[in-house]
């Protein structure tokens, strides 16, 4: 597929025509304005606005559902919208702009239920990605980026041990990327168990959102005081963390993906984005396997799938100017952002 058409909102060929009026819900507008600009729109109009081409909805909670709903009511097409993998070098919960959005006419992302545009893009993928893909893994793995990047880089004080060392991977209550992925909390259970039964030193990593307290993870509660297990919520960015782990289990965190681009080997409990195409030991339940296979049916590589999570699938915006961007000029707004914490 060209991933790049002028005539469409943010280059995207999956996107509304340029000038096409698009409505959301009051909650959007109001607390989020700014997607506009990012989306290229004079305003955003209500759902319920007539004349409206398409409305929009950030993530998957009640609120975007509504709108979906009322999107199929009126046969018009609905786009979902998320943060992009590069996101700031802040926590979004601290109220900055994203250098990256993505909009989906398909599902959400995280959704292992049916195919993504995401999804679309990698099982499409006619070349290996390509220079410029492999460019985008080499800047990210050098700079030690990830989707937030405001963490020190420096060796994380884990006790030393001859054993293999596996990093578990918590994510918060609330967060529907692990039912979206098909996972629960058992997955999280499941997973704790395979692990202290393997014999290896286990890690569990604290969510971003957990350490900075705005939200309650799945693991740390469960893992507290679990002979084997230490808990990690030392403020150290993932690029550090992963120098240091031999192997990284998750349910559905980015975290897996940020493994899968040095080279770590990464097992799933559920089916994230970058789960099924080969590139993963893929743990889940007998059903999640049977839906997500029926599609992701073929091997990937690593810079496929750099190339449709970083280049096609993105609409990337300066956050101050919000002029349209790239994926390079992100990447070297974030370093020069690292460079003034």
């Amino acid at each position: 597929m060209k991933y790049d058409d002028p005539g469409k909102i943010g280059g995207k060929p999956w996107l509304a025509p340029v000038g096409t009026s698009l409505g959301a819900m009051r909650w959007l507008r109001k607390d989020m304005p700014w997607v506009k600009d990012y989306l290229g729109l004079p305003e955003m109009q209500t759902s319920l606005a007539p004349g409206i081409g398409g409305t929009i909805a950030w993530g998957g909670r009640i609120v975007a559902k509504m709108t979906q709903t009322i999107a199929a009511a009126r046969r018009l097409p609905h786009w979902r919208l998320e943060d992009g993998f590069l996101r700031s070098v802040q926590l979004g919960k601290s109220g900055v702009l994203p250098f990256s959005i993505v909009a989906d006419d398909l599902a959400l992302s995280t959704d292992a239920s049916k195919a993504s545009r995401l999804e679309r893009l990698i099982a499409e993928m006619s070349d290996d990605g390509g220079q410029e893909a492999r460019d985008v893994r080499d800047a990210i793995v050098l700079h030690g980026l990830s989707k937030y990047n405001h963490l020190p880089h420096r060796e994380p004080k884990f006790e030393q041990s001859s054993k293999r060392r596996i990093l578990l991977i918590d994510q918060v209550k609330g967060d529907v990327s692990v039912p979206l992925s098909l996972g629960s909390s058992a997955s999280f259970a499941t997973m704790l168990d395979d692990a202290l039964a393997s014999g290896a030193q286990c890690i569990v990593r604290t969510h971003p959102d957990v350490i900075a307290g705005y939200r309650k993870g799945y693991l740390t509660e469960m893992a507290a005081g679990r002979a084997g297990v230490t808990l990690s919520a030392e403020p150290v960015s993932a690029a550090s963390i992963l120098k240091v782990v031999d192997e990284v289990w998750t349910v559905a965190s980015q975290f897996g993906f940020d493994a899968l681009l040095r080279g770590v080997p990464v097992r799933c409990y559920a089916a994230p984005f970058y789960a099924g195409w080969g590139l993963t030991d893929d743990h889940i339940s007998t059903q999640a396997r049977e839906i997500v296979s029926r599609r992701r049916d073929m091997v990937r590589s690593i810079d496929q799938l750099v190339a449709a999570a970083f280049i096609q699938y993105p609409i990337y915006r300066d956050p101050e100017t919000r002029h349209a961007s790239n994926v390079f000029r992100a990447i070297d707004a974030i370093i020069a952002g690292q460079t003034r914490l």
